[in-house]
């Protein structure tokens, strides 16, 4: 295959794409010239502890994102956005450091109630690791965070019960916890 029949194909196009696609998940990258936090809050995830964890729930719209990758690239452009905003807002345009994905689920195509419209659904947790932003709680910094985000993302900050959707608290929802 010659040069010329490979550029009508559009394989550079979508190689780039690809690869700006993997690392530029800016929201799971750290930047080059920052410095890590000494110590994570935890090193692995234990689903009884999942309170222990920053966790990010999305509802993507199909209308939004056709396939699952194009849903996880709109779920973290948008979570990145958002956090560069709220350190603008909160910690004067310095950067907060963020602890690694512990758990991932999704995106999976599912209907929210059961007989509703479906959705990419993705659950992710991440180590906690202690913001570098001054005296701005946990708490605060994902409110402010959740200001910028669309509706179809909700953000709970380790150690919270309640989860921030466009700025205000909502609940997460209910599991039933089975009794002998």
């Amino acid at each position: 295959m010659n040069s010329v029949s490979i550029h009508k194909t559009g394989l550079p196009l979508i190689l780039f794409l690809t690869i700006q696609a993997v690392y530029s998940v800016a929201y799971a990258s750290t930047p080059a010239d920052s410095k890590q936090p000494e110590r994570a809050f935890r090193t692995s995830y234990n689903p009884d502890d999942s309170l222990a964890y920053d966790q990010f729930i999305a509802r993507i719209p199909l209308d939004y994102a056709p396939t699952g990758a194009v849903a996880l690239a709109t779920l973290n452009l948008a979570l990145h956005k958002a956090k560069k905003q709220a350190e603008i807002t909160l910690c004067k345009g310095q950067w907060t450091p963020h602890g690694s994905v512990v758990f991932q689920q999704g995106p999976a195509i599912k209907r929210s109630p059961p007989q509703g419209i479906p959705s990419w659904h993705f659950n992710a947790f991440r180590q906690p690791w202690e913001l570098a932003c001054g005296t701005t709680s946990r708490a605060a910094f994902f409110l402010e965070m959740s200001r910028y985000l669309p509706a179809w993302i909700k953000i709970r900050p380790a150690g919270q019960l309640l989860a921030f959707r466009q700025g205000e608290t909502v609940m997460l929802e209910q599991r039933a916890i089975a009794i002998k």
